[in-house]
């Protein structure tokens, strides 16, 4: 039997990692009607989903340098959400986790990305430090 809640988690995982990594140009061109998608399999920024090993969670999908923790709930609890996808971006050994929350009855582009302001503030600096 399936655990319909576990199915309802893994495709949204599914949708957000296929979008963003459409975002960012990691798939060639046409990627639905292709067996394989990637442009190339090994680039660090291809949007994966990790193999779950050992006891620490270490996230839905690593979007370097982001843990990407995705939640597809009924009731929504951005506290719980965001302390998650820090907790598992140090599991993993990422400096960044931000929590992507489905809204409901929209597409995938409309989730809402959440994370703390401490690690927005981070994000902000490392952008700022590109120029």
């Amino acid at each position: 039997m399936t655990n319909r809640a576990k199915a309802k988690g893994t495709a949204w995982e599914q949708e957000v990692r296929h979008y963003l990594n459409q975002a960012l140009g990691q798939y060639v061109d046409h990627w639905k009607d292709m067996a394989y998608p990637w442009k190339d399999p090994h680039d660090p920024d291809n949007v994966t989903r990790p193999a779950q090993t050992g006891t620490r969670d270490v996230g839905d999908l690593h979007a370097r340098p982001f843990v990407v923790e995705c939640k597809a709930e009924r009731s929504i609890r951005l506290a719980d959400y965001v302390r998650q996808a820090n907790r598992e971006a140090a599991n993993a050994g990422f400096p960044h986790g931000v929590a992507v929350v489905k809204a409901p009855r929209r597409r995938v582009e409309d989730a809402y990305a959440v994370m703390d302001l401490v690690t927005f503030g981070r994000v902000l600096q490392a952008l700022r430090n590109l120029d």
